[in-house]
């Protein structure tokens, strides 16, 4: 098999880890941009303008970030850079708020940006980014083969670019256009996406020394490092090591003070140890500050473990809500609504057309497990396993994808069943609160 360097050799980068996608600014600076340090400036910018944007982001205050630069497009709407540079601001505060109107702000500026004839590779860099983010990948990956034509040394390019492979499912050209990326621009974004790979590869260890070696990168946006040591933790979390994932979220904590990524983290490992109670406050406290699908759901399952069938119900609705808001603000939400509602049971024949949709059109391992599991809730599990077998073909350490797995092999007859089930609870015991509990009770009932 064709060696894949730095995602895969041990020579540049001997190491890596989970999976951190980032879009928009978090991407990396396009070179000849207002983001690029050291590169000059791009066309009708200034040093005031580069000076504000890297401080904004530096700071983590990027509200007074977009602020100036929405002043700056008031006075000149001429700019094409600052239009630019807007629009991948907005990404960021899209990122830091989980308000998707943040999407749409940014498609307007880039186009404004365009119509003003603002620096070309970062308006096309930065729809890239926002199509992948939207999870629409082949968009991105159109507009990041642009991106990288316009600039063959541009690392961040192939960041989106990668990005847009790895949604369509095709992981070894993912692989290489992270490995360039790494190359070209080394430092967390590329790090990040070089661990994700190897994670997917089932190689956790390598994986999270590529988080540490991103994080000895020197970078300079504390939300930057808190995200890293959130992967990091969120990667020994799935592993089952509960005790180096609490070191790193703490770690997170300390280089961003009550940021919400590392108060979920914390609710989930004590979700995990059966404090619902305390994991609940939490999640509330999160789905507050930060109304994301995935905390709502995170919320739901801890409400519904504790018994408290009510409030879970009503976080339920909220999730809901949320997606449809995702839905009419440009992102595809197909594939995390069909998981939902296939994980309750609910609106079987609707959530199996959506993850049909879902993996039609981003063919990844996460659609094909979702669609295997859809398949087997109609109790097609012939068709389910085939599914599965892709979905398991990088041999990725997923835990709940061996239990559905287990589950589509006791439908089918195969005596293989509880080898699965039991894969899954020595890869992460406390892999899922809904889960977890069925897989042992099938297990002991079989005994």
């Amino acid at each position: 098999m064709r060696t894949w360097n730095v995602v895969l050799g041990a020579g540049v980068l001997a190491a890596a880890t989970a999976v951190l996608l980032l879009g928009g600014a978090l991407s990396g600076p396009p070179r000849g941009s207002a983001l690029a340090v050291g590169r000059g400036q791009a066309p009708g910018t200034d040093d005031g303008s580069v000076a504000s944007l890297l401080a904004g982001f530096a700071s983590g205050d990027t509200v007074r970030l977009v602020r100036e630069l929405e002043a700056r497009a008031l006075t000149d709407p001429g700019s094409g850079s600052v239009l630019a540079a807007l629009a991948l601001a907005y990404q960021q505060r899209a990122r830091e708020t989980a308000d998707p109107s943040f999407y749409e702000l940014s498609a307007r500026a880039l186009a404004r940006a365009a119509a003003a004839r603002g620096p070309e590779d970062v308006i096309v860099q930065g729809r890239a980014s926002l199509a992948n983010t939207r999870h629409r990948f082949s968009d991105g990956l159109r507009l990041s083969r642009r991106a990288v034509h316009l600039d063959p040394e541009d690392g961040a390019a192939y960041g989106a670019l990668g990005d847009a492979l790895l949604g369509l499912g095709r992981y070894r050209k993912a692989f290489a256009a992270y490995d360039r990326m790494a190359k070209l621009s080394p430092g967390i974004p590329s790090y990040a996406r070089v661990a994700h790979a190897r994670a997917l590869l089932g190689r956790t260890e390598a994986a999270a020394e590529a988080y540490e070696l991103a994080l000895e990168a020197g970078p300079l946006v504390p939300e930057y490092v808190a995200w890293s040591r959130v992967q990091l933790g969120n990667l020994y979390f799935e592993a089952g090591a509960l005790a180096r994932a609490e070191r790193a979220f703490r770690q997170a904590q300390r280089a961003l003070p009550g940021y919400v990524h590392a108060e979920a983290a914390f609710a989930r490992v004590d979700a995990a140890r059966g404090r619902y109670a305390r994991a609940a406050r939490q999640l509330s406290a999160v789905v507050d500050a930060l109304p994301v699908p995935a905390y709502a759901i995170q919320l739901a399952d801890v409400l519904h473990a504790a018994g408290r069938t009510a409030e879970a119900k009503r976080a339920e609705e909220l999730v809901g809500a949320l997606q449809r808001l995702l839905d009419a603000n440009g992102v595809r939400t197909e594939l995390q609504t069909a998981l939902f509602d296939l994980d309750r049971n609910r609106s079987v024949r609707d959530a199996l057309r959506g993850a049909r949709l879902a993996q039609a059109s981003a063919p990844s391992i996460q659609a094909e497990d979702v669609l295997a599991w859809g398949l087997f809730k109609a109790g097609r599990c012939a068709q389910a396993r085939a599914h599965s077998t892709r979905a398991l073909r990088l041999g990725t350490k997923n835990a709940l994808a061996y239990f559905h797995r287990g589950l589509i092999e006791r439908c089918l007859g195969s005596s293989s069943w509880r080898w699965w089930l039991e894969r899954a609870l020595e890869t992460n015991p406390r892999f899922s609160i809904r889960f977890a509990p069925l897989a042992r009770h099938v297990l002991a009932g079989a005994s």
